[in-house]
């Protein structure tokens, strides 16, 4: 039997391929003497700061976006009755740390969606004037279907009414360029592994000048009294762990890489494969495509379920012919409620640099042969 050539459309996953020079630099830091690390540590995180338009004093970088949101959530003086308002559309990564808040009396809330499963921001709002909201912590898009949340005016809303806003921006980062100001948000975390096109095991977070935090404070250094010592304003090394020295190489090659005016449309043109994709697949008459909204309206992602079919399955049987997607529940569990999927999960098609329109009508060939098969 010929070997299929692979397609790969889990760009909201992981990145692949990761680009050669990211490689090359990660690979190279393994082979340097550690005389040169601390320089290399300063170079590379001003590069990856200067991509994301902010002081790399206020960056700290992490070994997943998973671990840049348990400090970014965990990491505050808070108080029984304190109120943080997420989204429904969130990863396992965001929700387990508000999770563990609860033991201390904080409570949990999810914004209320409108008739089109958006957030209402005309309930947001109802809700911040209670005055018991301290947090707003949402994605900036949903990880299962790639539609963009309206998060600016949720974090203009927020602060509005003095609320910390928590921007998750593992599904945008590396997709276009902006900064968390951009977003209104006083604390961004993002992936370096996905949209950066960097190497696993490198993430971050960064805190807005004007927040103070309350991380508690290493005891790196011979304490001078016999008590410990105050909190931090924001999370240091201690509190996520050292730094990937070589991944975080391999991130400042990914941004450079990604500037090139070759890649400058990126985002565009993932979108329009994204597209081109969706029109083919309505044609299928089982086939049902979960938030069929404007290309403009969410990131270059396809989520679909065969009815009475497995996603599991489905995404199982394409990769037998050569086609990697993510097939299942993507960690995400409360937006497989709202999105009315939590018994199959979906099929997710997620596009990326990598990809061309040849690469359209090739999956669609082997789409139609796993969707002829028995279940």
């Amino acid at each position: 039997m010929k070997r299929l050539n692979t397609i790969y459309l889990n760009y909201a996953g992981t990145s692949w391929p990761k680009p050669s020079s990211t490689i090359r630099a990660a690979s190279d830091v393994v082979q340097m003497s550690p005389n040169h690390w601390p320089e290399l540590f300063r170079a590379t995180s001003q590069r990856v700061a200067e991509f994301f338009h902010v002081d790399p004093d206020r960056l700290l970088f992490s070994p997943s976006c998973t671990a840049a949101l348990a400090v970014g959530i965990t990491d505050h003086a808070w108080q029984a009755g304190d109120r943080v308002i997420t989204s429904h559309y969130e990863h396992h990564a965001l929700y387990r740390p508000l999770t563990q808040l609860q033991r201390l009396g904080v409570e949990t809330h999810t914004a209320a969606l409108n008739a089109n499963r958006q957030i209402d921001l005309h309930a947001l709002e109802q809700e911040l004037k209670s005055g018991q909201v301290r947090m707003v912590a949402m994605t900036a898009a949903c990880n299962v279907t790639g539609h963009l949340l309206p998060v600016a005016e949720i974090t203009a809303l927020a602060h509005r009414y003095d609320c910390i806003t928590l921007v998750d921006g593992a599904q945008i980062a590396g997709w276009w360029s902006f900064s968390p100001e951009d977003l209104g948000a006083d604390i961004f975390t993002f992936a370096g592994h996905k949209g950066l096109h960097g190497l696993w095991g490198i993430g971050g977070i960064y805190v807005a000048p004007h927040l103070s935090m309350s991380s508690p404070a290493a005891a790196c250094e011979r304490p001078t009294a016999n008590t410990m010592p105050a909190c931090a304003t924001m999370p240091g090394y201690c509190d996520v762990g050292s730094a990937n020295v070589a991944a975080l190489a391999g991130l400042a090659e990914s941004c450079r890489w990604l500037q090139s005016s070759s890649r400058r449309n990126r985002l565009e043109e993932a979108r329009q494969l994204a597209d081109q994709f969706s029109e083919e697949l309505r044609s299928h008459r089982d086939v049902t495509i979960h938030a069929n909204v404007d290309s403009q309206a969410k990131m270059p992602t396809v989520a679909m379920t065969v009815s009475d079919r497995s996603s599991i399955e489905i995404a199982r049987q394409l990769a037998d012919v050569g086609v990697i997607v993510s097939g299942g529940f993507q960690c995400a569990p409360q937006a497989h409620l709202a999105l009315g999927t939590s018994r199959h999960g979906v099929v997710r098609f997620s596009f990326g640099p990598g990809n061309n329109s040849e690469d359209i009508i090739e999956v669609l060939n082997r789409l139609k042969h796993v969707l002829a098969q028995e279940s």
